[in-house]
């Protein structure tokens, strides 16, 4: 049985290092330890939406001065969603309303240094999350 489990760890950490050599380091940063899960308390911008897998995904805003000060998400899924999540939350810091209305698929994609051609639509995914929370913001700001 021991043999067994130094079996599987050992294959387990040449995976990993085969997955390293083909998606950019950054995807692996923003996927494994993302600065940006979790949550906020009573958000001026929110949204939520379910991934291809049926499991929910959400974004929360806070936003100072007509800048954002603070992004979080919260997701349950691959290595790239999370990723994605994570990037578009790290790319709308410090950035006013008018340049995060900028951050879509490609900007999030080139942000991390590409994704895998099959999980593109997880940095698509994040972008339309994100947009829905600015939006949410931009209709409970509306005078």
């Amino acid at each position: 049985m021991e043999d067994e489990s130094k079996i599987i760890e050992n294959m387990t950490a040449i995976l990993r290092e085969k997955a390293r050599e083909l998606y950019p380091e950054k995807v692996f940063d923003y996927g494994r330890n993302p600065e940006n899960y979790g949550s906020i308390d009573s958000p001026d911008g929110y949204a939520e939406k379910s991934d291809e897998c049926g499991k929910e995904i959400k974004m929360f805003l806070r936003v100072k001065h007509g800048r954002v000060d603070d992004s979080r998400f919260i997701a349950e899924g691959c290595i790239f969603t999370v990723a994605a999540c994570n990037a578009a939350a790290e790319m709308s810091k410090g950035k006013t309303i008018r340049e995060c209305l900028k951050i879509n698929r490609s900007s999030i994609s080139e942000h991390l240094g590409g994704l895998p051609h099959d999980h593109g639509h997880c940095a698509l995914l994040a972008a339309l999350l994100f947009q829905k929370a600015l939006r949410n913001y931009m209709e409970k700001t509306k005078k």
